[in-house]
């Protein structure tokens, strides 16, 4: 393992360490950044990028040392130095651009007296005759092989740089919107300080825009093909490397800098407008019309000799040792459901799954909570690390996930997530291996939600799938229209009928010895969303006193129920994966409207009444159940009505209001359900 510091201790110094064990890890080396060496002002995005290459220097076998900003060392970094063992024979370098020969030496001779023997020094205004950042103290080389998108017909990804000032101009935005609409290209923006915060209060929301830092620059290389970078000088060692990266994988870079810094140092880049208005026709007109001449130049460069890779090692005495290549393997599908608990999201990927041509082929990652479920199916499953309240911090378990999805897939995978919120563990992984990715996503938001922040992720995504709502009423466009495919409802089908149903009422009867001629079914959620105890209670003591009752209250492996429940003689709490058969053979079931239990009571004719979920994350459960009810498919009971609620019971044992309910069910034409298509659209189908 190569092991990276730096001369100084400050928030820069170390990014810049971060951005170099990047480079160094993109081109598969085995890279480490000392975790004693972490400032505490770290941002959210340098916590991921930091994540894979933090080590325990304790039992590391370290191969090399590499110290970058060697012009100026400091105490805390010589005895850091001191402290670790390293064998004699451990090479050490020092890296940095020194103003002259006594720097040169006084450095060497500083690390020298640390460690009794001086290391290889490296002067980095040797290898770079005319620098592209004098001040940077990344060495700010790149590998050859950075990241080339493969040659296809899709419009090349234009990713423009943007200083804060540029958007405090009152046009700006404006004319972003118009570059937005030229066709020929896809444009991101990469955005420094709270330029993406801007951006997403505006009405322009719907631009694709990063921070600067969201990525390393070798992501941001694989993601664009052209390169355009405004304000006034090259800004920063992040956004140099990103240029860099861009340049060594031979694509195009526009300086449209008010100094011209990047053409002023030669680096073989074009000059560009440094007006944002002109930028649009000069892309179009004389710039994607003749990359493949582009490219060519800048393949012949001289000036890229001293930035690249290669000319470092050379330098270091450094034999290349990146890791072995793995032999080709098939893409392979990863399927990924989340949020909360996360069972109707894995529900849903299963059914999916089943319905592929080929479903030994995929793999599931999944919270502990889902893994009956999807093992039950015969999937084999990755385990993530579930929110805890004992977690530092609110996304330190994502932080665990994200190290585990790094590990797990590989360059040009498949995954299919099914959640609300793309988490930044799976948002990274996509740009980071460059995945094929779905989104499966619920459509029923409530009208409160705030849509911003969940759809500037969607454009990790190839393809966002909708499993529609049963009614037309509920359903709604949401996300940015040319890569939404809305199909029919995901539900589980069934192949038992009504004497099924019998036969398991007599085995339930015998075997918890319970003889009963009315079977009630109770599904409230397990408490993640809200407490429905209350609820519970009322249900269990109107059915205890109906003697020829039994009352199941079902439940997922891992739900945490009321203790209060388990004392009613006519009541059991059941454990069971396989909650629709119970509730097929129920006279009648009391249920939360998440989306999976919904429309399995609709297409399985089951009489139900319905008891919205409201938390502010969840979808508009209380407007899909009043389209049940008003059409006569079910009735909604809100959490607060107590008193309704047992009036109802009773209606539906003994009024027969079941029967009517399931005569109306049985008479309304429902549309038809998406499994199917939704596994055609993931194996490479077209638009629905």
């Amino acid at each position: 393992m190569i092991l990276i510091d730096a001369g100084e201790r400050n928030d820069h110094t170390f990014d810049s360490v971060l951005v170099f064990a990047s480079q160094l890890a993109a081109q598969g080396y085995s890279v480490g950044i000392d975790e004693r060496t972490l400032p505490d002002t770290l941002d959210r995005h340098q916590k991921y990028e930091v994540a894979p290459y933090l080590v325990d220097v304790t039992g590391i076998a370290v191969t090399r040392f590499l110290l970058i900003g060697a012009e100026t060392i400091s105490e805390q970094t010589l005895r850091m130095l001191r402290s670790y063992d390293f064998t004699s024979v451990t090479p050490v370098s020092a890296i940095g651009r020194f103003t002259d020969h006594q720097a040169l030496v006084s450095a060497q001779s500083k690390i020298a007296y640390v460690l009794g023997r001086e290391p290889d020094v490296v002067d980095l205004r040797k290898l770079q005759k005319k620098p592209l950042l004098p001040s940077a103290i990344s060495p700010l080389v790149a590998g050859k092989a950075a990241g080339v998108r493969p040659a296809d017909h899709t419009p090349p990804q234009l990713f423009v740089f943007l200083p804060t000032e540029m958007l405090e101009d009152t046009q700006s935005l404006s004319l972003l919107g118009s570059l937005d609409n030229v066709r020929g290209y896809r444009l991101n923006l990469v955005l420094a300080g709270k330029g993406k915060e801007q951006i997403k209060d505006s009405r322009f929301a719907h631009l694709s825009a990063f921070a600067a830092t969201e990525f390393s620059p070798s992501t941001f290389a694989k993601m664009a093909d052209i390169a355009v970078f405004f304000g006034e000088d090259v800004p920063g060692e992040r956004m140099a490397a990103f240029a860099l990266e861009m340049l060594q994988a031979d694509k195009v870079v526009i300086d449209c800098t008010r100094s011209e810094a990047f053409v002023a140092c030669g680096a073989p880049v074009l000059r560009g407008p440094d007006e944002l208005g002109s930028l649009a026709n000069y892309l179009v007109d004389t710039v994607i019309t003749n990359v493949e001449e582009i490219s060519h130049f800048v393949a012949n460069s001289r000036w890229l000799d001293g930035y690249r890779l290669a000319g470092l090692e050379h330098a270091l005495g450094l034999a290349p040792q990146r890791e072995p290549l793995a032999q080709a393997a098939p893409a392979r599908t990863i399927f990924l459901p989340t949020n909360g608990v996360g069972l109707g999201h894995a529900q849903r990927c299963a059914l999916i799954a089943s319905a592929m041509p080929r479903p030994g082929d995929y793999v599931f990652a999944a919270f502990p909570s889902c893994f009956p479920l999807i093992e039950g199916k015969g999937f084999s499953c990755l385990p993530l690390v579930q929110k805890s309240p004992y977690h530092p911090e609110v996304y330190a378990n994502d932080l665990i996930n994200y190290l585990r999805l790094q590990r797990a897939v590989r360059t040009g995978d498949r995954l299919i997530f099914d959640g609300g919120y793309v988490f930044d563990s799976i948002y990274r992984v996509v740009f980071e291996k460059q995945l094929s990715a779905i989104w499966i996503r619920r459509g029923l938001w409530q009208a409160s939600q705030s849509n911003a922040v969940t759809l500037d992720r969607e454009k990790a995504f190839e393809k966002v799938i909708v499993p529609n709502e049963a009614f037309d009423e509920l359903n709604s466009e949401h996300g940015y229209g040319h890569k939404i495919y809305h199909i029919g409802p995901v539900v589980q089908e069934s192949a038992t009928d009504a004497d099924d149903g019998l036969k398991l009422r007599d085995r339930l009867k015998a075997h918890l010895g319970h003889p009963f001629d009315q079977l009630a079914v109770t599904m409230l959620g397990s408490g993640v969303a809200a407490d429905r105890s209350a609820q519970m209670q009322t249900l269990t003591n109107i059915y205890e006193r109906r003697k020829n009752c039994l009352h199941l209250i079902l439940i997922w492996p891992g739900a945490i129920v009321p203790t209060g429940v388990f004392g009613w003689k006519n009541t059991r709490v059941v454990q069971t994966m396989n909650a629709l058969e119970l509730c097929k053979a129920a006279d009648l079931v009391v249920t939360a409207v998440g989306y999976n239990s919904f429309h399995e009571i609709l297409y399985h004719q089951i009489p139900a009444i319905l008891v919205p979920q409201m938390a502010a994350f969840m979808d508009d459960q209380d407007r899909r159940a009043r389209a049940a009810s008003e059409r006569g498919l079910a009735e909604t009971v809100l959490a607060t009505e107590m008193l309704l609620l047992e009036r109802e019971v009773m209606a539906f044992l003994d009024s027969g209001k079941a029967g009517r309910i399931r005569a109306n069910l049985a008479a309304h034409v429902l549309p038809p359900r998406g499994n199917h298509l939704a596994a055609t659209l993931i194996d490479g189908g077209g638009r629905a």
